[in-house]
């Protein structure tokens, strides 16, 4: 993957069905597999404020949450921005996620389109 910048989108509600230690767990997995690559880590806590606290504590990149009212989400991104964390509330441009399609693609397939995505 070289040092090739990409964000890595966890499943829809991942923080409600998973948990936020399940992704960062995943991240530090990746991370250590690809040292030179630059990694971006979103975890979608649609449906689990709390979710959103504990990615933030964890150090992950960016949390997507429902809207909020104004109040509680500006205080929610002034404890993500001390983390460096992003708080978002709607998922990336459609056109920036890269979708594995891994449910129906065999692994050799799968590891040949991600390569040539990730060299542009």
């Amino acid at each position: 993957m070289g040092d090739r910048a990409f964000g890595l989108l966890s499943p829809d509600h991942a923080a409600q069905s998973h948990g936020a230690q399940w992704f960062a767990d995943l991240i530090t997995l990746v991370r250590e597999e690809f040292p030179a690559a630059n990694v971006t880590s979103i975890l979608d806590c649609s449906g689990r404020v709390s979710g959103a606290l504990a990615a933030i504590e964890l150090g992950l990149d960016v949390v997507i949450v429902d809207p909020m009212p104004e109040p509680q989400l500006e205080n929610l991104r002034d404890m993500a921005d001390q983390a460096n964390c992003i708080v978002m509330t709607e998922l990336p441009r459609r056109e920036a996620i890269y979708q594995m399609a891994d449910d129906l693609l065999p692994a050799p397939e799968l590891d040949k389109r991600l390569h040539a995505h990730l060299a542009g």
